[in-house]
């Protein structure tokens, strides 16, 4: 009797226990689906989206995928959300809700660590802002990455981690390092029992192996650039082009202080020691090669290829993934030694300290979000169609154009054939071709700019302003990292002279990297 009631007061405690994971999942779902009513879509969310509405599917796995450099299992997800359920463009944030609360449910109900570490994990930065109020590929790399960690020591099934990562690797370049990861390591743990697995386990073994090298053949081939990709055959003239800008290009070890303090701590020192301290306790654990190897080839990636404060969280998701498989169970627990133990309550403080700092950072992207504009793209987008330049071919210019293009149905660009930014040679619309502007003479002039004051001080717009048009609306955009502003993404749009004066009031363009924004639009957004 004595025994029964002491279970049921373990099931009671239980029940509790998982009422509290629950009622952390709802105030994180609380959390970001109030933050992406605040959230202005910016150019890397809307090129996707206009890439899905404008392209059937085999035109762009078979074509524009190797221009994007990524595979295409989130433009197949838009596609359907799009083609089949007629889903808007303000449906795109919250598709992307839904696949992070689906990592994080997975974060909190069935992750090994405790929950001192479980639920401040939840409201870390990349969990509940990067990778959840923007709408990027990113917002599934948590569930699939944690599903792959929960399939990892499940070594009679291989086709469910299979399946897992099979999702991972066409998810972006840096989820199918990940998954190639995370599968040569199951399999390395799989040879020590291999004698001991019935024929019909080695025989899915053996399709699993199959079936992911045929998936990476396959990324392989689509991916492939061709020597029309603008990344490539235009590495000299962007140079040039920063250059004459006075744009300064990250050196190699920039970039490596970068990912490392981004990834985690903020600050390279604290960094680095949470990367010693969590790779000697994977090495405690044998799992320190589970833990370099993605580590180390994500930011190699992200050295030596490209970069940009965004994909820190991809080492992050990672470094996360190994800790879950590395940790201890409940019954290897009670068998520490008392140097185990040191070593498990470690890492645990080790990764409170994480998730302190990275919820402070939380804390204030949040606010940012609720005070300052993410993008320019939605009021100039708004501004226009307020005067009827939609009506007539404007012109646009630079990448961050499809930002606009995504709040209209149709393309508004008389310069640019296509509302998605093809990033293949000949580039429409990254140059100011004065003798087009000439023969066309559109109504209205977009112009992007990441530096506004820059761009206004550089000179490079005279000829332009010259030539019949000036500014009669500036849209601001702040991309925030953190608590900083990674770059702006202001818009400014020009009207030909000549035309009636259109109802707006410029802004004032203020100093890069500064919010400049008057009382009454602070008030705006807050309303």
């Amino acid at each position: 009797m004595k025994t029964g009631r002491n279970g049921e007061e373990g099931s009671g405690r239980r029940d509790w226990w998982r009422f509290g994971d629950g009622a952390v999942l709802m105030a994180y779902v609380c959390v970001v689906a109030w933050t992406i009513r605040y959230h202005e879509k910016w150019a890397d969310e809307a090129q996707a989206w206009l890439i899905a509405r404008d392209l059937c599917l085999p035109t762009i796995w078979l074509h524009e995928l190797r221009y994007e450099g990524s595979p295409g299992l989130w433009h197949t997800i838009l596609w359907f959300a799009q083609h089949v359920f007629h889903a808007g463009y303000g449906a795109i944030g919250y598709i992307g809700l839904t696949f992070s609360i689906a990592g994080v449910a997975v974060l909190l109900f069935f992750a090994p660590f405790p929950r001192i570490v479980r639920w401040p994990l939840a409201f870390t930065y990349f969990f509940v802002y990067q990778y959840a109020v923007i709408a990027r590929p990113y917002t599934l790399m948590a569930l699939l990455a944690f599903l792959g960690a929960i399939f990892f020591k499940d070594a009679k099934h291989p086709e469910r981690i299979t399946i897992a990562l099979i999702f991972l690797a066409n998810l972006s370049l840096h989820g199918a390092i990940l998954a190639a990861c995370l599968g040569l390591a199951y399999l390395w743990d799989a040879r020590k029992s291999w004698a001991e697995l019935e024929k019909p386990v080695r025989q899915r073994y053996l399709g699993c192996i199959v079936a992911l090298s045929l998936v990476f053949l396959f990324l392989g081939v689509i991916l492939r650039p061709t020597p029309d990709v603008e990344e490539f055959a235009m590495k000299k003239e962007i140079a040039q082009i920063s250059e004459s800008l006075h744009v300064q290009q990250p050196t190699p070890q920039m970039k490596l202080l970068a990912v490392v303090s981004g990834a985690f701590l903020d600050y390279t020192a604290l960094s680095l020691l949470f990367i010693f301290v969590a790779g000697a306790w994977c090495a405690i654990r044998r799992r320190l090669r589970l833990f370099v190897a993605p580590v180390a080839l994500l930011i190699g990636l992200y050295v030596a290829v490209h970069g940009y404060a965004h994909h820190h969280g991809t080492v992050f998701i990672a470094a996360i993934t190994v800790f879950w498989i590395a940790w201890p169970s409940k019954e290897e627990q009670l068998e520490f030694t008392l140097r185990e133990r040191r070593a498990s309550e470690g890492m645990i403080a080790a990764l409170v300290c994480l998730c302190a700092v990275q919820i402070w950072d939380s804390a204030v992207v949040i606010r940012h979000e609720y005070l300052y504009p993410y993008s320019g793209a939605g009021d100039a987008a708004n501004y226009l169609k307020s005067v009827g330049a939609d009506r007539d071919a404007i012109f646009g210019y630079l990448y961050g154009i499809v930002g606009v293009q995504a709040y209209f149905d149709h393309n508004v660009l008389g310069n640019i054939p296509t509302t998605y930014f093809h990033h293949g040679m000949p580039l429409h619309g990254t140059n100011i071709d004065l003798e087009e502007l000439a023969r066309a003479g559109p109504p209205f002039v977009v112009i992007f700019s990441e530096q506004p004051v820059l761009l206004m001080e550089s000179g490079v717009l005279n000829d332009f302003l010259a030539s019949g048009y000036t500014m009669v609306h500036f849209s601001d955009g702040y991309q925030f990292n953190k608590r900083t502003v990674y770059v702006r993404q202001a818009y400014l749009i020009f009207r030909r002279k000549g035309m009636a004066r259109a109802d707006s009031r410029p802004a004032d363009v203020g100093r890069a990297g500064t919010y400049e924004m008057s009382n009454e639009t602070r008030e705006s957004r807050r309303r």
